[in-house]
């Protein structure tokens, strides 16, 4: 509770509603937050998976304009037994095209990852997207939009409180791009193509190491049925993402392949691993999602009923190359989500899980829910 008190003072002093400060300087400050509450039934085969609740994200922050120049994001995440670093950032928007953002942000790497939690259509994202993007880390960006395309770059480091830096030399450091393409956007129908590439460093220390390895698509359970182990030797990660997308009033549909090639050093062989996943969604009421700056928005509700969607995701991961065998997993995932209004949403899913690791298949099947709250 202690860690709470500063940001809690923070929103009292908000008012709980938008704050005009100082109105010479524009500067205005909005409180944010989103609770996710999940509760996971599992059907075992081999591994054993324990049945429970997780209070997913607990995220409370503030975000502001200065100016008409700077704008500002603080947010911590209070869920699962801690306290952490999201968006922690300061932009600077006074540039002819585009924007300069420095703090602790998402690496342009993934549809599936950049789009916010909030508006993801399946509770988890998909095996690729959470073996292989980088989510946040601490460095500096610039990102411009126009009419029908995007791009965004980012040199970073290390994740606030991740552990990654390394205790006996320098940090790992990285660099990545994405672009965006959009070759017909009109009201009737939207075409979304786009490429992300990056690469990083380990942290520079005695053991040069990086680990793949991922969730069933659902978190109350913390077991990985494929996993890389530690690999050492690594001297640099070199990652490619491909993204294709469309959109037709209520109806949408997107893919992503991903690739990560770990180039190690002296005599250790370079490993590769890859996936990808396909997903559709069906708002059965009508409405459709929302689409700005090349990623998803949410659905907002246009009856007193709330809005109902059906969605449903084939994903793939391969962690098996050379020496090193993580496994390969196959997930088909079902779900429905009911929007009861703009700020609460309740989502089902159900995942079939196929896994094959070391000659072991294990094929735990689960049910998934949340209960959403996003402001």
């Amino acid at each position: 509770m202690q860690q709470l008190k500063p940001l809690a003072a923070a929103l009292v002093a908000a008012g709980g509603l938008t704050m005009v400060a100082q109105e010479a300087l524009a500067f205005e400050i909005t409180p944010r937050g989103r609770i996710h509450m999940d509760y996971a039934i599992h059907d075992e085969d081999g591994q054993e998976l324990g049945d429970g609740f997780q209070v997913r994200r607990t995220r409370m922050g503030l975000t502001g304009t200065i100016d008409e120049n700077w704008r500002f994001q603080v947010e911590y995440d209070f869920a699962e037994n801690g306290s952490s670093a999201n968006d922690v950032w300061l932009r600077y928007t006074g540039l002819q095209h585009g924007h300069i953002t420095i703090g602790h942000f998402k690496v342009p790497f993934g549809l599936e990852e950049i789009t916010s939690s909030n508006s993801i259509t399946l509770i988890e994202r998909s095996l690729p997207t959470t073996t292989f993007a980088q989510a946040r880390r601490v460095g500096v960006g610039y990102s411009v939009t126009q009419s029908n395309w995007h791009f965004a770059a980012m040199g970073f480091g290390q994740g606030s409180g991740s552990g990654t830096r390394s205790t006996t030399g320098d940090e790992g450091l990285g660099v990545g791009a994405r672009f965006v393409f959009n070759p017909v956007r009109n009201d009737d129908l939207m075409v979304h193509l786009g490429i992300a590439a990056s690469t990083e460093e380990p942290a520079d220390d005695n053991v040069e190491q990086v680990r793949f390895r991922t969730r069933p698509e659902s978190r109350p359970t913390d077991v990985r049925l494929v996993d890389t182990g530690n690999i050492g030797g690594t001297r640099r990660i070199d990652q490619v993402g491909l993204e294709a997308a469309m959109q037709s009033g209520p109806f949408s549909l997107q893919g992503e392949w991903m690739r990560a090639d770990v180039n190690r050093r002296g005599i250790e062989p370079d490993v590769d691993f890859s996936g990808w996943y396909v997903s559709g969604s069906w708002v059965v009421t009508g409405e459709s999602r929302g689409y700005r700056d090349g990623v998803f928005r949410g659905v907002s509700p246009s009856g007193p009923g709330g809005a109902w969607e059906l969605t449903a995701r084939v994903s793939n991961v391969n962690l098996n190359d050379g020496a090193v065998a993580g496994g390969k997993q196959d997930n088909i995932t079902l779900g429905v989500n009911w929007y009861a209004n703009s700020n609460v949403r309740f989502m089902a899913n159900y995942i079939i899980n196929d896994v094959e690791r070391g000659g072991v298949n294990d094929k735990p099947n689960i049910f998934l829910m949340r209960a959403q709250v996003a402001f």
